[in-house]
């Protein structure tokens, strides 16, 4: 019962700082980034039921659903704006914190939790590149894997293909990719957001130090 009152009182706390109103002290950089992230879900899972990634079949999937789904264009370009939208706002609110001070303690540890998320972030960007499936994403996937395979010893080639199957030079689209970008990566983005949000309150919200 403790435990319910606390995330009730988490969600909807009873009384609320006059520095974490100050929309000029944070510009809503975190709220705008979680917002995008939702949007990108959103229309990500739309985008889904048509989709199919290969080699052969991402690129022709993207083109039928800027084509010939019903407004397949309009989801597709609000899925790749929000998602830049994400990595910029992202960006600058690590940008806000560094000026701010806010990663010192006792914020440690929700300051390496951000540095993850930025990370992620950009990886699920970069994948989403790859699954255009053209000939540039698959230029840009084959720079990745040679990137990747310059690790000695067998430990470079494994990750190589842990990370992004066998794209090949005029495609970036594998189910390797497709997996991460829809599945296993805004699973752990949207798991860690939820606990960043978390340490926040528990931190002592974002008013200045």
């Amino acid at each position: 019962m403790k435990d319910q009152e606390n995330f009730v009182n988490h969600i909807r706390p009873r009384f609320v700082p006059n520095g974490v109103l100050s929309v000029f002290y944070t510009f809503c950089l975190g709220g705008l980034s979680f917002l995008a992230f939702v949007l990108i879900g959103i229309t990500g899972l739309l985008l889904m039921f048509h989709y199919q990634p290969g080699d052969r079949t991402g690129y022709n999937s993207i083109l039928t659903i800027a084509t010939v789904i019903p407004y397949g264009g309009v989801i597709r370009n609000l899925h790749y704006w929000a998602g830049q939208l994400m990595v910029v706002t992202v960006n600058l609110h690590m940008l806000r914190v560094v000026w701010t001070h806010s990663y010192k303690p006792p914020r440690q540890l929700n300051w390496l939790v951000g540095v993850a998320l930025l990370l992620l972030i950009l990886f699920l960007d970069f994948t989403g590149y790859l699954l255009i499936g053209s000939q540039e994403s698959g230029a840009a996937a084959t720079v990745a894997v040679n990137i990747l395979r310059l690790i000695p010893g067998n430990v470079g080639r494994g990750l190589a293909q842990i990370l992004f199957g066998e794209p090949s030079a005029l495609s970036g689209s594998t189910l390797v990719v497709y997996v991460w970008h829809c599945v296993a990566l805004p699973m752990v983005a949207l798991f860690l957001q939820l606990y960043h949000f978390w340490r926040i309150r528990r931190d002592g919200g974002v008013r200045p130090l």
